[in-house]
């Protein structure tokens, strides 16, 4: 799954004229969207176009209609809150029963359970948030190397950076939705982000069996917390992402950092065809749609990979240029273009034409293989805390059958299951398994995939596959619906 940052999107949404960027605290009062008085002692980040944006204890930001406020008092504060008092802050929230916690500075790791854990679990849980906060302190440790290697100038964080896990799909979902107020991407869609309001970092832990998700998210939140940009200031989506996309980690170990070719990112800026680099860097839209997201994660890896190995120098005066740029500070394509034109001397077009040669010339120095070989027909698949690899073949007949394994990667407690692959013709086939304990496998057997999807009025031919997991709590209530025979149909959107 793709996975977005929410920075971009609530810079789109407040973009105005810059406020002072640090302001002694106040105490403010103002009136919340159903008219009641609110009173909160915070920082003022940023005004314009009518707004305020305030900065509580926690390290998050309130936006405040500037007619809402009442009365403004100058004072002294807020300290910012420390580790403990966040943990008590997000016990108080999600309900002490559904809440672990771990401390390792800077981070605070939460973990929100999707049902009350038995005693036999709590050792379970303690390891795996031992390993996310170890694993976090790694990111934090190739992010400095990295901005030190770079020349760039950071600052240690003003708040503890919290991490919050999340057990279940539906909670995750429901966090998302209440952060984004169900704008931008749909929450089911995302695997992990980092909001530059909350200035939480929030995953599924289904994505912490390789930690893709949260290292990419825990960059964005180190680049915001070390002062190397403002939060909510415009920083072009392509520098943000490109940023991210260079650390990639390999059985949760970060293996790839951004001087180094990313096979990943590499086919997909060699397989574009619609985007290219003045598209991403005068225009963020492209980042939002499913069509070209992916062309423009591509170009946005290779055009960061390419300044920061070609152009090392030029690369930092344009790092200070953006970290200059305020909170809610408004800008357009024309200046996105100046800014790097001051920067590296060059134009965009005669940057790109540089791009082929010079891939060519690392993928042969650093040995990469950007085609590494793959079973025909098998499909890789982690999602919902369940790992499914699924091998599709046509028969003499042709009729389409699959046949795989499934393995339980929740590190906390036995899950149920169930499984379905999709095609493009409107067809499926599932599996549905009660009780799979922790790291175990089971099989798949083989199946015909001739069951109908919802919505389908004319079975066609299956070109393209899809894997679909789903898994709850085996003495949930969803779990029993399965055991019943109430099965999910799939619904068919061809």
């Amino acid at each position: 799954m793709r996975t977005f940052s929410f920075i971009s999107w609530v810079t789109w949404l407040l973009a105005s004229t810059a406020g002072p960027a640090s302001l002694p605290a106040d105490e403010f009062v103002y009136q919340d969207r159903d008219g009641k008085a609110v009173e909160v002692e915070a920082r003022l980040v940023a005004t314009g176009q009518g707004a305020m944006v305030l900065e509580t204890s926690d390290g998050q930001y309130r936006i405040v209609p500037e007619g809402s406020v009442a009365k403004r008092t100058v004072k002294a504060g807020p300290e910012p809150l420390d580790a403990n008092a966040l943990c008590s802050q997000l016990e108080e929230r999600f309900g002490a029963e559904l809440f672990r916690s771990y401390l390792k500075d800077p981070f605070v790791v939460g973990l929100v359970l999707a049902s009350p854990l038995p005693k036999s679990s709590d050792s379970r849980a303690k390891n795996f948030l031992t390993r996310a906060g170890t694993y976090m302190k790694g990111v934090e440790g190739a992010f400095v190397s990295f901005v030190k290697e770079a020349r760039v100038n950071t600052r240690p964080p003003t708040h503890p950076l919290v991490v919050l896990i999340f057990e279940s799909q539906q909670d995750f979902n429901k966090y998302a939705d209440s952060i984004t107020g169900g704008r931008g991407i749909s929450a089911n869609r995302i695997a992990g982000f980092y909001s530059g309001l909350t200035n939480f970092l929030a995953i599924r832990m289904a994505e912490c069996r390789t930690f893709d998700v949260p290292l990419h998210e825990a960059i964005h939140q180190q680049v915001y917390n070390r002062h190397i940009f403002e939060r909510l200031a415009p920083i072009p989506h392509w520098f943000d992402e490109g940023i991210a996309t260079g650390f990639e980690s390999t059985q949760g170990r970060i293996s790839i950092g951004p001087t180094k070719i990313s096979p990943r990112y590499a086919r997909l800026v060699l397989g574009a065809k619609q985007v290219t680099f003045r598209e991403i860097v005068t225009d963020d839209r492209a980042f939002a749609g499913d069509v070209l997201a992916g062309e423009a994660y591509g170009n946005a890896w290779a055009l960061h990979w390419l300044l920061v190995t070609k152009y090392r120098i030029p690369y930092g005066k344009y790092v200070r240029l953006l970290s200059a740029k305020q909170p809610l500070a408004e800008e357009d394509p024309a200046q996105r273009l100046t800014d790097f034109q001051q920067a590296f001397g060059k134009g965009l077009a005669e940057i790109e034409k540089e791009f082929g040669p010079f891939l060519d010339n690392a993928i042969k120095k650093q040995k990469v293989d950007l085609n590494p070989e793959r079973p025909p027909g098998t499909i890789f698949s982690q999602q919902d805390l369940g790992e499914v690899e699924l091998t599709a073949v046509s028969t003499s007949g042709g009729r389409t059958e699959a046949q795989g394994k499934l393995t339980n990667i929740s590190p906390l407690r036995g899950m149920a299951y169930h499984v379905t692959i999709e095609t493009d013709g409107g067809t499926y086939a599932e599996w549905h398994i009660p009780n799979l304990d922790i790291n175990k496998t089971v099989d798949l057997d083989r199946q015909a995939v001739t069951k109908l999807m919802r919505n389908v009025i004319r079975r066609g031919a299956a070109a393209t596959f899809r894997v679909r997991i789903r898994s709850s709590a085996p003495d949930s209530e969803e779990a029993g619906q399965w055991k019943s025979g109430n099965l999910p149909v799939p619904e068919f959107n061809g």
